[in-house]
């Protein structure tokens, strides 16, 4: 701390720094609140389902209870690649390097998208195993188990899509675009309610276990509008960008 304070002026906390900047608040307002908004209507949704699920008995709820727990391992590295993307994408942008926010995007979907095809596979071989870990003595464990293993296989062949949604969600978030990812919240509740009163009512524990990849594709699809128009926008910041430095190079050099 000391060698911060002693070598990095930029650092030190002052007393200004506590002062409330109106434009400040209302830029944190702008991004915070779309995000929250957001994360309600995705609780809403979960909701809806946990509803419909309770209509079919004990042995569902168990089952889609001890599934949302490997599965929510299973989905953290794909999470954690979208977060990434929000930091990485708002300090390229702040240092005007358009290109490197493409490339970066680009090169993080290979790598999610990867693991995400690899994970899936895993829950299809494995996912009977991983469960039994959750439902050990249970009176009903073997039909747990095959219902949780029905669960995985429909989650785990979506995940690539889970892997797009959370990569174009934070870019576009982190770029301070705020509609798109709200919009995409919209649809997500939209697609879990059509799951919850129509798919689970005709198909049951199959219906509910395709809730969260329809809500996934529901949700991708105006992000990945967005984002691609974005992206049209940052390469032509980014040709402007180097127009502009080759004349300062050539100006320089006469």
């Amino acid at each position: 701390q000391y060698y911060i304070y002693r070598h990095f002026p930029m650092l030190r906390v002052r007393l200004s720094d506590f002062r409330l900047d109106r434009r400040i608040i209302m830029e944190h307002l702008k991004i915070g609140l779309p995000m929250g908004f957001q994360s309600t209507l995705i609780a809403i949704g979960a909701l809806f389902m946990q509803w419909a699920l309770n209509g079919l008995g004990p042995v569902a709820v168990a089952s889609y209870a001890a599934s949302m727990k490997v599965d929510a391992i299973a989905m953290m590295p794909m999470m954690s690649f979208g977060m990434a993307m929000a930091t990485y994408t708002a300090q390229n942008y702040g240092a005007q390097r358009f290109d490197r926010i493409v490339s970066g995007v680009r090169q993080c979907i290979c790598i999610s998208v990867g693991f995400a095809v690899v994970t899936g596979l895993l829950n299809a071989l494995f996912g009977k195993d991983l469960i039994a870990v959750f439902v050990a003595g249970d009176a009903h464990a073997l039909e747990v188990i095959d219902y949780g293993q029905t669960y995985l296989v429909i989650q785990g062949s979506c995940y690539w899509v889970l892997a797009l949604l959370f990569i174009y969600r934070y870019t576009l978030q982190g770029l301070g675009y705020t509609f798109a990812p709200t919009f995409a919240g919209v649809m997500e509740l939209v697609m879990r309610g059509v799951a919850a009163f129509f798919l689970v009512q005709a198909f049951q524990f199959v219906g509910a276990s395709w809730a969260s990849p329809l809500a996934w594709i529901g949700s991708c699809v105006p992000l990945l509008i967005a984002y691609y128009r974005v992206e049209r926008l940052l390469l032509k910041r980014a040709e402007r960008e180097e127009r502009l430095a080759r004349r300062r190079s050539d100006a320089g050099a006469e």
